[in-house]
């Protein structure tokens, strides 16, 4: 009897309804901007993004439009324009190289607020090229030793871009189909919620395909920030989540994000 009993009330439990709760939640302030930039030692035309928070999640960040850029180290003043396309994305008026281990100093002007942050230009380490190997089922290829995340000596962040818009078979697909970008980050710390996080998509990629790979050196405060953006995100939803918290800036009051300073090694190669 009471075996039949238990069985009723699984039943009973497997069957009930389930309803829909609003849970009510705080916004928080939004009242301030956010700054992604980050200058590298490449002669190039530097780069920098500057939006409006969001609250919900995958919300297009609102573009902040009509800022005063200015980026300076030492005697040298390089400004800013905006894209007249992509609005809240500064370009350099000028190609320019950062300069290993100086100090360049941001400065943004919206509305009359003056926002400001300084990063030190982390110099370029050598770069070993990322494993790859066949499949064991088919003619694709993927990736076999990433970057390991943890170097107690120095931070990274490695972007590997990928390319098989030329390879055989894909001629007459379209290049934005044939294209892919992947993060890893090398930092001093190690975190358990880092170890146990979440699983991620694996890539696969046909003969042909170039790889890009690029390796960005990161100061101890970049990576202090990068640390705590992956916290909030990419190591969430694991075994050991982390409790929520702002993530740390460089710049200064009424603005949030990180301007960077870094220098890059590259290596390209064909999968052959």
């Amino acid at each position: 009897m009471r075996k039949i009993i238990i069985y009723l009330l699984i039943t009973l439990l497997l069957q009930s309804c389930e309803e829909p709760t609003d849970w009510p939640l705080q916004t928080g302030n939004t009242n301030f901007i956010v700054v992604d930039g980050i200058i590298t030692d490449e002669m190039q035309f530097q780069v920098i993004h500057i939006s409006k928070p969001v609250t919900n999640i995958n919300e297009q960040a609102p573009a902040v439009s009509g800022a005063t850029v200015l980026v300076s180290a030492d005697q040298s003043v390089y400004a800013f324009h905006e894209d007249p396309v992509k609005k809240g994305t500064y370009i350099s008026n000028e190609a320019f190289a950062g300069i290993n281990s100086k100090t360049y100093t941001l400065n943004i002007t919206v509305g009359g607020n003056l926002y400001s942050a300084k990063a030190d230009l982390s110099p370029a380490e050598n770069l070993e090229f990322i494993g790859y190997e066949r499949n064991a089922g088919d003619a694709n290829f993927h990736f076999t030793n990433v970057p390991f995340p943890y170097n107690p000596g120095s931070s990274a962040m490695f972007e590997i871009l990928l390319d098989w818009s030329t390879a055989p078979g894909y001629e007459n697909t379209s290049p934005d189909l044939c294209k892919a970008k992947l993060y890893y980050y090398v930092l001093k710390t190690l975190d358990v919620s880092e170890v146990f996080a979440p699983g991620t998509e694996k890539i696969y990629f046909p003969l042909g395909t170039i790889i890009t790979e690029r390796r960005y050196s990161l100061t101890d405060q970049h990576a202090a920030f990068v640390r705590a953006l992956l916290l909030e995100t990419t190591w969430q939803g694991g075994f050991f989540n982390t409790a929520n918290a702002n993530t740390p800036t460089n710049l200064s009051a009424g603005a949030a994000g990180f301007f960077g300073a870094c220098g890059i090694a590259e290596m390209v190669k064909t999968v052959e």
